[in-house]
């Protein structure tokens, strides 16, 4: 094949891959245009046209691609999936036997043989097929077919692939890395986490093993396991800058700054431009309050690396940022290009949304932001139905008879404040006044209710698929259980507090719906309700690209929906559990700050200090897209900075109107 040729397909793959099938077409047909014959480039274009629908012409190119190739397998196999999709299936059945016939080891070409037969009723056939097929195939043809069937959804058939290497080679570590996946993909957790200590248990001095398990044990919220975990595949591959990018991720996450900066820097040691060291060095340096140097980090990545847009999006963010002609002009040819992903686009899309405000070009800012939401909106799965319904099952079990009855029974040695709400409505505020005391320590958001909301349903899934709400398992345990529940919360936040403080913050906004578990499983616990006006929350929202969660903010009607579910939500929290929750209105901390300070204390049961009047002063690290902002003194324009897009608001507005 002409290199030429070779590299244009290897471009449209990586195109395909990440799922721009139009700047894939776009490619292949100019390559076309040059190559009209080759049958690798019409072949190509065939498979495009059908992953985006378009079978008719999909068909043409096919058939095209074998009139030029009688003997090239391919494009038989793509007219058999092609068929598959119009329910076609004796149709597909032929066009997969040709495309064996001419390789009998396209294992692609058998799985969807099999899906064709069993369609047709064939059952018996396919399974036939398929055991057949794995007798004869080779240990890496079965891996690849194990992790397509994974990859496709297929988990029993794709563990059953697995089990036919196992019972090969029973130390086989990739068939197992398989199975962790595929019972990860499967949310039974606890049967993945004993897969991967299985490979770590088989390849003790492996670092691409622990570094599996630090990865699986993070994403189970499981933060301090997982720092375990990474630090020892980094001492066994030092120079790994992966590894080390990771550990720096993980250590900023749970308020370890200092050592955060230094995996960043051991990293970048190894690879002086990898972009997420260099975000995330960023970000670490931003926590510290070191704005200058997060700025060059940043800034760094978008020199070396411009066509990342979230590095684009991190250095706009900073208070104060003013963006240079030179940039927004890369900027926007990065998005004329037409190959950049929609994660990119959001990123971008938010950076020049930010120059368009500083220029009071307020129109041409909100445009921005309307199409860098909607490119991020297009890759998050937010269910706004599966919220509200979740909340009322919430509000079903959490009533005045269940909280006559129900509740840990002791309190624990330390007290965690609560503050919970709506995004951007002034909890990192209320938590830099509070943490600014002598005996309250600032811990950020933590995921550890979350996490045990969470634990709850996977264990119910696993017994029970869809069965009860977290909820209405909690409505089952009596006190001891609740406390214990209590206790594991306390155990989880640990990761990220020291020892010193009687009291701790955990300002996670989403923890609102979950208030009514919270005072049940730690009564003694302090929850504090941070709200903003309804417009000023959303808009503030709306302009915020945030790094991960609040999925609910990219759509300007879904947010509004979000913020009614919050004000419901809390409404019932009133009625249900009376003065157990304090709201704090950030209007009114703007309006009389030492008159909320002393609020906020007498509710938390703390004396006066005067350094929490002076929050600013405070020096601790913020892990927030605010930590610049508590750095100063309060200014009352920031409470009405979001009437600059009064007049884009109708939509929002007719939303909120029940709580305008």
């Amino acid at each position: 094949m002409d290199k030429d040729v070779l590299s244009t397909l290897n471009e449209v793959v990586r195109l395909m891959q990440d799922g721009q099938a139009d700047a894939a077409e776009r490619k292949c047909r100019d390559a076309l245009a040059r190559w009209e014959d080759d049958v690798n480039l019409v072949a190509m274009l065939g498979a495009i046209l059908a992953s985006k629908g378009e079978t008719g012409q999909a068909e043409n190119q096919l058939r095209l691609a074998i009139k030029l190739e009688p003997e090239f397998a391919k494009p038989y196999e793509d007219l058999g999936s092609l068929h598959l999709t119009r329910g076609d299936n004796d149709g597909a059945i032929q066009w997969f036997r040709k495309a064996l016939a001419l390789n009998p080891d396209q294992a692609s070409a058998v799985r969807g043989l099999c899906v064709a037969l069993e369609r047709a009723g064939r059952a018996d056939e396919a399974r036939e097929l398929r055991h057949k097929m794995r007798q004869s195939m080779s240990i890496g043809n079965l891996l690849r077919e194990a992790e397509a069937l994974r990859a496709n959804g297929d988990i029993a058939a794709s563990e059953q692939a697995c089990d036919v290497i196992l019972r090969r080679e029973p130390r086989n570590t990739d068939a197992l890395r398989i199975l962790a996946k595929a019972a990860t993909d499967d949310e039974r957790f606890a049967v993945a986490e004993g897969y991967l200590k299985r490979i770590v248990s088989l390849l003790p001095n492996r670092a691409d093993a622990l570094f599996d398990l630090g990865k699986f044990l993070r994403d189970r919220g499981r933060y301090r396991d997982s720092i375990t975990e990474l630090r020892a595949a980094a001492h066994i591959a030092p120079d790994n800058p992966e590894i080390q990018s990771y550990l720096g991720n993980m250590l900023g996450i749970v308020g370890r700054t200092d050592e955060a900066l230094q995996a960043y820097d051991n990293c970048l040691a190894q690879s002086a431009d990898h972009p997420a060291a260099l975000i995330g060095r960023g970000h670490m340096l931003r926590v510290a309050g070191r704005t200058d140097e997060a700025r060059e980090s940043y800034a760094r990545c978008t020199r070396v690396h411009p066509g990342i847009g979230t590095a684009w999006w991190y250095l706009a963010s900073l208070h104060g940022y003013v963006g240079s002609d030179e940039d927004t002009q890369l900027i926007q040819q990065q998005l004329d290009a037409g190959t950049t992903d929609r994660e990119s686009e959001a990123g971008f899309r938010f950076a020049l949304a930010r120059t368009f405000e500083h220029l009071e070009q307020y129109g041409a800012a909100w445009q921005q932001y309307s199409l860098g939401n909607a490119a991020k909106r297009s890759l998050v799965n937010y269910d706004p139905d599966k919220i509200k319904h979740d909340n009322e099952r919430i509000k079903q079990v959490f009533s005045h008879t269940f909280f006559a009855g129900t509740a840990a029974d002791k309190p624990t040695d330390r007290t965690p404040i609560f503050i919970l709400g709506m995004p951007r409505s002034g909890s990192t505020l209320i938590e830099q006044i509070l943490s600014s005391h002598s005996q309250v320590e600032g811990c950020g958001e933590l995921p550890a209710i979350i996490t045990l909301t969470s634990a709850l349903t996977s264990t119910l899934t696993e017994k029970n698929p869809g069965s009860l709400h977290y909820a209405e398992i909690v409505e089952q345990l009596n006190a001891n259980e609740l406390a214990g529940l209590g206790k594991s919360y306390l155990h989880n936040a640990a990761t990220h507090c020291s020892d010193g403080c009687r009291y701790f913050t955990d300002k996670m906004p989403a923890n609102f719906p979950h208030a009514g578990f919270i005072h049940s499983i730690l009564p003694h616990a302090k929850i504090i309700d941070a709200r903003r006006s309804p417009l000023a929350t959303c808009v503030a929202n709306y302009r915020q690209l945030f790094a991960r969660g609040k999925h609910q903010s990219y759509d300007i009607g879904e947010l509004g929906q979000y913020y009614l579910q919050y004000v419901d939500m809390m409404a019932h929290w009133d009625n249900v559990l009376p003065g157990k929750i304090l709201r704090v209105h950030y209007e009114d901390i703007v309006a009389d700050l030492e008159g909320q300070v002393r609020r906020l204390l007498d509710f938390c049961d703390l004396p006066f200090e005067s350094t929490c009047v002076e929050f600013h002063k405070n020096r601790r690290a913020v892990n927030t897209a605010s930590a610049e902002q508590v750095r100063e003194p309060l200014y009352a324009s920031g409470v009405e900075f979001w009437k600059h897009y009064d007049p884009y608001l109708d939509e929002l507005r007719t939303v909120l109107a029940p709580v305008l």
